[in-house]
Order: structure tokens, then C-alpha cells, then sequence
């Protein structure tokens, strides 16, 4: 079905923001309304969105609808979100603990929650919190303080007994920082180049 999609019919649009920079893919979509609608009844915006990668040519498939008309770039606004929620999901579960509580009642049940859940909320606001401007042209500095970064400060500084000392832990996040920006500037470089017909 998306062989029929002409090339001239693929459209580019950021689908947000990684450690290497922002995701682009190319869609297209098709439009799916049943035939057996009757003329002049509009049921709104029943489509298939297909997302191509934009090197190795992996085709995703998304049925979408909307009760009225609706622009690509919206649709591929909401089928993102599932990604941010997705990663969400794992924050909470994988550096608070939401998935390893072991409650029999309501309240605890409902403690353990709220506990695990301000603590991803303080893991998720904080990095943007610390973000620097960005200096002046040159070569990248740092990347900004990612959760599992914070949640090894967290570990090193503040939390006891400690494996290793301090300042091993603090070289070793400065580096894996610096190393996660060389290899962001390198991936724009390379879209930038991708991108020069």
C-alpha cells in the first residue's frame, strides 16, 4: 500500500529532541475513509501515517483520526508523545522504584506512589533546571545533566557508601558528558551533510 506513496509525497518533520540532537523522519499518509461512507457525511480524518527513517528506510505504521481535518504535522506531534511517555514510564519505574513496591493496603500502596513519583519528578526538573545557555561557537563543552547522570550524582554526593570516591565518579560523568556531546555534534554534522543535495 505506502509503494504507492510517490516520493514527492514524503514530508521531513522533527519527532523531537535526543541525546544526539533532534530525530527527523520523513511521512506520508494516506487517506483510509471506508467506501461505504455516504456522499456529503464526513466522518473527520481517518488516515495511515507511515514514518520512514531517514537512512536506513525502516517504514513505521500509525492509523490515525481525527473528527475534523487535521495537518501531518499534528499527527506526527501526538504519535511522538507516545515515545516521551514510554520513556516516562521507565524513569519512574527503572530510578525510583515505582515498579518494586510490595504493599497489601491502600495507604501504603498509595505512599510508596506519591514517594516514587516526586522523585521522578525532581529527577525529570532538575536537569532542566542546571541546563546552561549555550557558550559561544567552538567545540561542545558538556551535554546537559541527563536523569542517570543526576541519579549518579545523587549516588556519589549524596547517598552512603559509595564504591568508588568522589572524584573518580565526578571525572568519569564529566567525561561521559563530554564524550555524549562530541558524538551529538558529529550526528548533526553528518544530517547536515545527508541533507546537502
Amino acid at each position: 500500500m505506502i509503494n504507492k506513496v510517490r516520493a514527492e509525497q514524503w514530508m521531513r518533520r522533527p519527532t523531537g529532541h535526543g541525546a544526539k540532537g533532534t530525530r527527523e523522519y520523513d511521512g506520508a499518509w494516506l487517506d483510509v475513509r471506508p467506501d461505504d461512507t455516504p456522499d456529503g457525511h464526513s466522518n473527520g480524518a481517518s488516515v495511515l501515517v507511515a514514518r520512514r527513517h531517514r537512512y536506513t528506510g525502516e517504514v513505521s505504521y500509525f492509523r490515525c483520526f481525527a473528527p475534523g481535518d487535521v495537518a501531518l504535522g499534528t499527527l506526527v506531534e501526538v504519535i511522538c508523545r507516545r515515545r516521551r511517555i514510554e520513556e516516562t514510564f521507565q524513569l519512574g519505574e527503572g530510578f525510583t522504584g515505582l515498579d518494586q513496591g510490595q504493599v497489601t493496603c491502600w495507604n501504603s500502596w498509595m505512599r510508596w506512589s506519591l514517594f516514587s513519583l516526586i522523585a521522578a519528578a525532581v529527577l525529570a526538573l532538575t536537569p532542566a533546571a542546571t541546563t546552561a545557555q549555550p557558550g559561544p561557537a567552538g567545540p561542545p563543552r558538556l551535554i546537559p545533566l541527563t536523569c542517570p547522570e543526576l541519579v549518579r550524582l545523587l549516588r556519589a554526593l549524596v547517598l552512603p557508601g559509595a564504591a568508588r570516591d568522589r572524584d573518580h565518579i565526578l571525572h568519569r560523568i564529566t567525561w561521559r558528558r563530554r564524550h555524549q556531546a562530541i558524538a551529538r555534534a558529529c550526528h548533526q554534522q553528518r544530517h547536515q551533510l545527508h541533507d546537502q543535495p
